[in-house]
């Protein structure tokens, strides 16, 4: 609602939820935001897809978790005065990493901005510190975090950071074989780790874990995702899905999708989410090759030693907007951060 205010927009609280009348100067603002996006296929002279400017879906409504109904007859309703309740402050989490890779990566950015205004989401506001390469290659990590998340990168970027020669020596090299296998010792010895999008192949390939991205050296033609909201199915049991419906979103782009590689080591992964079996799980911009991706994870956990590793296959915290899957991210820090003590 904050943000349809500040485009304009006049709300009306009623008893029959809030109103957003079209016949107003900024109605059609509302429209674009709250509808879904049918981005057209548009594809080249040799069938490649045109990427789009930035991303094809920007559903505010699908992104945060609230119901649109759309009215086209007039209906009565009666307005309602809103009041604010007094939040209770719970239990500050400290013992929190977030991964900062020295090439700058745009997610690590609003992962951290997510967390510093955690507060106005759940109850346990979340104080998340910086690991940085050279700390992370120096070890005993679990001896000051429970959580260290790794922000949307590629692997090849979190693994190997700018060349030597191109930059200052102490930022080249990224996390490098120490630094990985000392991530690797930390959820052995009972720490998570979050992956979030693509940083989930770093875990994959250098874990070695029994779980396979579907969509790897696939063409655009053959599966693509820019920027697009799909439809996800949640298994409600499991605790970093506590609060969740049972039918959720996830933001794509650039996103892996799992499924295990190796069976006899099924029993190390959980599904958490996934997308739906028999239909197409698009609800908002363009999807090519959505075949590939039904009854695939979108997000995994997988066990190691003592820990664990939670693998999202897209964006829980997608540019601060996608509130819908804000409980899975922290629900993941929170049940983390209770399992290692």
């Amino acid at each position: 609602e904050g943000i349809l205010e500040e485009g304009g927009v006049e709300l009306k609280h009623t008893n029959r939820g809030t109103v957003v009348r079209m016949d107003q100067p900024y109605g059609a603002f509302a429209k674009a935001l709250l509808e879904r996006q049918r981005y057209p296929d548009l594809r080249d002279a040799s069938g490649h897809p045109v990427a789009p400017y930035d991303v094809t879906a920007h559903t505010l409504s699908l992104l945060m978790g609230v119901e649109v109904t759309p009215v086209f007859a007039p209906f009565k309703y009666s307005e309602v005065g809103i009041g604010a309740g007094d939040g209770v402050p719970g239990k500050a989490y400290e013992r929190v990493a977030v991964y900062k890779s020295h090439v700058p990566a745009i997610d690590e950015g609003w992962t951290r901005w997510v967390l510093k205004d955690s507060f106005n989401y759940m109850l346990h506001p979340v104080e998340a510190k910086s690991l940085e390469d050279k700390e992370a290659r120096e070890g005993s990590l679990l001896a000051k975090y429970d959580t260290i998340i790794i922000p949307d990168q590629a692997s090849r970027a979190i693994l190997n950071g700018y060349k030597s020669g191109t930059m200052l020596p102490e930022l080249t090299g990224g996390l490098g074989a120490s630094g990985s296998q000392a991530l690797r010792e930390f959820v052995e010895a009972g720490g998570t780790l979050i992956c979030l999008n693509r940083a989930s192949s770093f875990a994959i390939e250098e874990f070695k874990l029994p779980v396979r991205d579907v969509t790897e050296g696939l063409k655009r033609t053959e599966y693509y995702a820019p920027g697009s909201i799909l439809r996800t199915e949640v298994d409600a049991s499991h605790p970093v899905a506590t609060g969740m419906p049972k039918e959720s979103i996830a933001w794509v782009e650039n996103s892996p999708v799992f499924e295990v590689s190796d069976p006899t080591q099924g029993s190390r992964v959980r599904v958490i989410a996934s997308y739906p079996r028999d239909t197409n799980p698009l609800l908002s911009g363009w999807l090519l090759g959505d075949e590939r991706l039904r009854g695939k994870a979108a997000l995994l956990e997988v066990s190691l030693g003592k820990g664990r590793v939670y693998l999202f296959g897209f964006r829980p915290q997608y540019r601060g907007q996608s509130l819908a899957t804000y409980p899975l991210f922290f629900n993941a820090i929170l049940q983390a951060s209770s399992f290692s003590r």
